[in-house]
């Protein structure tokens, strides 16, 4: 059933606020995927902070136009498949690498990340980030490491003069 126009500028409006909120957005053809394959693709965006929207083209390119990433504008073409991701762009790019690495039929047209396009080959890079909760967790340890150390030298004079008694003892008997 085809929009009328207030429906599409709805549909451009909330494009366009979802666009608003990306860190980074990806564009895709998506042409070959079965409904079930589109399905899968689609459970990524139960992850907070995920969109995946279908949209048609023209509706994109006045949704992109007035965004940072207008740039993307002149890759759009055929059916389009637009992912964005407002939380964490690793874990984006991670869910989206992999589901791309699984299913060939789905291709990669456009990737950019805070208004700048990247190359379609940075989605690995992008994939290889750590998460919030990584980084933080490696962070953390980064910050115990001389503590531990501290304790461990601490601990290792007492133990050693301990040690070194119990020798003696053991000699003596």
């Amino acid at each position: 059933m085809p929009l009328n126009l207030e429906q599409k500028k709805d549909l451009v409006k909330e494009v366009s606020t979802i666009l608003a909120d990306a860190d980074t957005i990806l564009t895709a053809d998506y042409r070959g995927l079965t409904a079930i394959q589109l399905g899968e693709f689609r459970k990524i965006a139960r992850k907070p902070g995920i969109h995946i929207k279908i949209v048609k083209n023209n509706m994109l390119k006045m949704a992109l136009k007035d965004s940072e990433y207008s740039s993307v504008i002149e890759k759009i073409s055929g059916p389009q498949i637009l992912a964005t991701s407002s939380d964490s762009p690793g874990e984006f790019a991670k869910l989206v690498k992999d589901f791309i690495d699984n299913h060939e039929n789905i291709e990669l047209k456009s990737l950019a990340y805070k208004g700048n396009e990247l190359d379609l080959t940075e989605i690995k890079k992008l994939a290889s980030l750590p998460t919030y909760d990584e980084a933080i967790s490696m962070l953390m340890s980064i910050m115990q490491a001389p503590i531990q150390k501290l304790m461990a030298t601490m601990v290792a004079v007492p133990t050693k003069m301990v040690r070194t008694l119990d020798a003696v003892k053991e000699s003596k008997n």
